[in-house]
């Protein structure tokens, strides 16, 4: 026959037991799904341009790919909350980006993608956490879909290829946008859907040969701060 006691202390000892399991798989970091994502990314840089910046990504012991270069994760969930890909392929080569490749990240807030010679994505970009994305210097000839991206508060796209406003319309959609990166580009007018943009704090349009009039800023911030110098506008 068990006495109660025991049995308490058997129990106790199999919730310590647990406990110290699942505390050694937290400490693996990410999962394994993301971190089959982040090779698949490195795939896609390698397969594209021939070398990427990435070829450090599964080599070697380490299998916490939270501690992999250019990765981190948060702290509390062990999901990867930032991806800085600047620079990570060869710039001499142009080409797409599989948006699909992001999937598995869907707790990233912040995605570095500049200085990669992208001329775009094919599929959207669907990443509803993301909060700051930077596509600059790179060759984007219109805006990608931003539609799942409620949270985005910062959207870089300085020294592009952008030339008309197809795709500016769906910036109105960012209710939470509040730092909007223009500059470099080839825009013959500034897009009128920007003065939509309630929450907007800051608008760069420098280097983009812009004539004429700044039109009225519509509902933007009494706070807000333009910066366009080498352009021909006044205010």
């Amino acid at each position: 026959m068990e006495y109660p006691l025991t049995k308490c202390m058997r129990i106790l000892f199999l919730l310590g037991m647990v406990m110290i399991e699942l505390q050694s798989y937290g400490s693996l970091g990410c999962l394994d799904d993301e971190r089959a994502g982040l090779m698949n990314l490195k795939d896609a840089f390698d397969d594209a341009t021939g070398s990427s910046a990435l070829s450090s990504w599964g080599g070697g012991e380490e299998r916490d790919c939270c501690k992999w270069e250019r990765v981190v994760c948060d702290n509390a969930t062990k999901l990867v909350s930032r991806l800085s890909l600047r620079y990570a392929s060869d710039f001499r080569n142009l080409w797409s980006l599989d948006a699909s490749l992001f999937l598995p990240f869907q707790e990233l807030q912040s995605l570095n993608l500049a200085i990669n010679a992208l001329t775009g994505f094919e599929g959207v970009l669907n990443l509803s956490k993301l909060e700051v994305l930077d596509l600059g210097v790179n060759y984007l000839t219109e805006i990608p879909s931003l539609d799942a991206m409620q949270s985005l508060r910062s959207l870089n796209l300085r020294y592009n290829k952008l030339n008309n406003s197809y795709r500016f319309k769906e910036l109105t959609n960012l209710n939470n946008l509040e730092m909007l990166h223009l500059g470099g580009n080839d825009l013959m007018e500034i897009p009128s859907s920007i003065w939509a943009l309630t929450s907007l704090k800051a608008l760069s349009l420098e280097n983009n040969g812009l004539n004429g009039l700044l039109p009225l800023r519509g509902k933007l911030s009494k706070t807000f701060d333009l910066h366009s110098f080498q352009n021909f506008i006044s205010v």
